[in-house]
């Protein structure tokens, strides 16, 4: 009897000693599992984004879940519960709703998940990391890229997209625009718009009913890649060849009409971000929230970048998403495989 007495003991200290032993960071890594969840996959930044966050996320053997809510709030809030319910270990999201968004924050940290917002931010700085850019700055560029295609006419008048309230960085672009015009052209007229359809075609009938209203508009700004495009598609389709376009997210759809359009492109300008450099940044967070090295230290504790600007001058040449060192992702993919190779070959010579 007594002989059993000490086996079960001994069991139980074993077992005890084996569930209090650390679990080595790879295995842990491996298990882990990432929601991604971007504003619309239809979107070209967000679609970019989407896959190179999924990339980063399973080059550190992870799994990545991607949700498409299609820009609709209450699905993207559906999505993130149900990564919640599924026990993810982190989710990473935009903020379709800036105020809405902070229940989805307060859900996952109830869950004990930590959440990453990148480009629109829940209002209440909640999240365990934050990552965007400078959109106040971005207006503010397109604004003086605006006047200078325009080449300083005082009374100009420039027609602009206006803010959407639940969208956090569609405020900070104008607030940055306007305020540029207002301090450095006081008498030029800017006019604010906006329809209820935020699709490429949807902005192309704003356009064409903005072109009706406002016949001798010299400008327009859109803060956006697809209200951008079916401006500008608008514009060159009603004849409208004289008057500019400034566009906002520097995209490759944007950068090939004014490398094709050349010097006399109306398509003028566009501060962009790099979804790349987004992408990345936000998942080297996760996994600086997970191994402890990050802890946010209040709401303005925000990772922000600058925009970058693509122009008639510089698309020929424009990489938004080259890295600090002049190589851009897929260069150092290239660099890694090339490495590989080198290494193979040489263990197959030893």
């Amino acid at each position: 009897m007594k002989k059993k007495m000490v086996c079960t003991m001994l069991t139980a200290v074993m077992a005890m000693a084996t569930i209090g032993a650390p679990v080595s960071a790879s295995a842990a890594d491996k298990e882990k599992t990432i929601g991604v969840v971007v504003w619309d996959m239809a979107q070209s930044f967000e679609a970019s984004l989407a896959e190179i966050a999924e990339k980063e996320i399973e080059e550190r053997g992870w799994k990545c879940v991607l949700m498409d809510p299609s820009g609709d709030w209450a699905k993207m809030y559906t999505d993130i519960n149900d990564l919640v319910t599924q026990g993810v270990d982190g989710i990473i999201y935009t903020a379709i709703d800036t105020e809405g968004a902070n229940d989805a924050v307060d859900l996952a940290h109830e869950a004990g998940i930590p959440i990453i917002d990148f480009d629109c931010l829940a209002s209440k700085g909640g999240a365990d990391a934050s990552v965007r850019y400078d959109d106040y700055a971005g207006g503010q560029m397109a604004a003086e890229q605006c006047m200078e295609a325009l080449d300083g006419k005082e009374d100009a008048q420039v027609i602009v997209y206006e803010e959407e309230p639940s969208i956090a960085s569609s405020g900070r672009r104008v607030d940055g625009f306007t305020d540029w015009m207002k301090e450095n052209y006081p008498n030029a007229e800017v006019i604010k718009n906006r329809s209820t359809d935020r699709t490429t075609d949807g902005c192309y009938a704003w356009a064409t009913d903005m072109i009706t209203a406002y016949p001798d508009a010299d400008a327009f700004f859109l803060y956006w890649n697809e209200c951008t495009m079916g401006t500008y598609h608008a514009l060159q389709d009603a004849g409208k060849t004289d008057v500019y376009v400034i566009g906002y997210d520097a995209t490759d759809e944007q950068k090939q009409v004014m490398i094709d359009g050349g010097e006399d492109c109306k398509l003028y300008a566009s501060p962009g971000m790099s979804p790349v450099k987004m992408g990345v940044k936000c998942v080297e967070f996760m996994e600086q929230i997970f191994d402890g090295s990050y802890t946010r230290s209040g709401a303005d504790d925000i990772y922000e970048m600058t925009p970058e600007l693509l122009t008639i001058q510089n698309a020929k040449t424009f990489d938004i998403n080259a890295m600090d060192d002049g190589t851009t992702e897929e260069t150092e993919d290239a660099e890694k495989d090339t490495a590989e190779e080198i290494d193979t070959t040489e263990d197959g010579q030893e």
